[in-house]
């Protein structure tokens, strides 16, 4: 018989986010660290960085019991939060994961690019819907249409994966890789220069109305890889060594 107590020792599984962002700062020697889209703080409070900012509307837990020095907590829209910084910021890592519509995230994407440097890293959720009801940009909607259909389950992704078409068709500055599995897909974004680029759509208004079956016909534009091929791919392309336990990159 299995005993509480038992399962109480064991180490509690580690996030995907979390595990991904871990390896991608050990490359690149993250130190300072952006995250829109908190919610209960499961990721942003299992990190360990130098400079670390969260920014939700409501934070689902106690932010006193987090605070330290170099942690900042902003409870305001992420909008707000970038049009109120007082002197320019930049980090090495910035993890998108806010409000789940396309939008949304494109405006924080763009955002953020007055927070970036040359070497800044992008993490963002939510790219790749499960079904056509995870697709939708209304998270009522889905749960609503799903259950009307007879399925099952309450994944909601959102329409974030038209910022994949976007990026490729008028972002040819940044390359990208989706690493794993359908239900906890994420894009890896750094800057790199894509040779012979062409535009898939070309037209902001085609890339809006893309449904998730315009997704399926386009997957390949995604860079879908295993996490551990696409990490691989991300190390390459940037030519560095990983950093080893207390070392530094020069």
């Amino acid at each position: 018989m299995i005993k509480l107590s038992d399962i109480l020792r064991r180490p509690r599984r580690e996030r995907p986010s979390v595990r991904r962002i871990n390896r991608i700062a050990r490359h690149v020697d993250v130190r300072s660290y952006l995250e829109i889209g908190v919610n209960a703080g499961l990721t942003f409070n299992a990190l360990n960085f130098e400079h670390k900012v969260a920014v939700d509307p409501h934070f689902r837990f106690s932010v006193a019991d987090y605070r330290r020095d170099g942690v900042e907590f902003h409870a305001v829209p992420s909008d707000a939060y970038f049009t109120g910084l007082a002197r320019p910021v930049v980090f090495d890592l910035i993890f998108l994961d806010g409000l789940h519509t396309f939008q949304q995230t494109f405006r924080d994407f763009c955002n953020s690019l007055a927070c970036c440097g040359p070497q800044t890293i992008w993490l963002i959720d939510d790219v790749l819907p499960t079904d056509a009801f995870s697709a939708l940009p209304d998270q009522n909607e889905a749960l609503r249409l799903r259950k009307q259909a007879g399925g099952e389950g309450t994944a909601w992704h959102g329409d974030v994966f038209k910022l994949m078409f976007v990026l490729h068709d008028f972002f040819p500055m940044f390359s990208w890789v989706t690493l794993g599995a359908d239900d906890n897909a994420q894009a890896l974004v750094w800057r790199a220069p894509r040779e012979n680029f062409s535009p898939r759509f070309n037209n902001m208004e085609a890339i809006e109305r893309m449904t998730y079956f315009d997704l399926l016909e386009n997957m390949r534009m995604l860079n879908r890889t295993s996490e551990e091929e696409g990490l691989r791919r991300f190390f390459a392309a940037t030519r560095r060594q990983p950093v080893g336990e207390g070392q530094r990159e020069p």
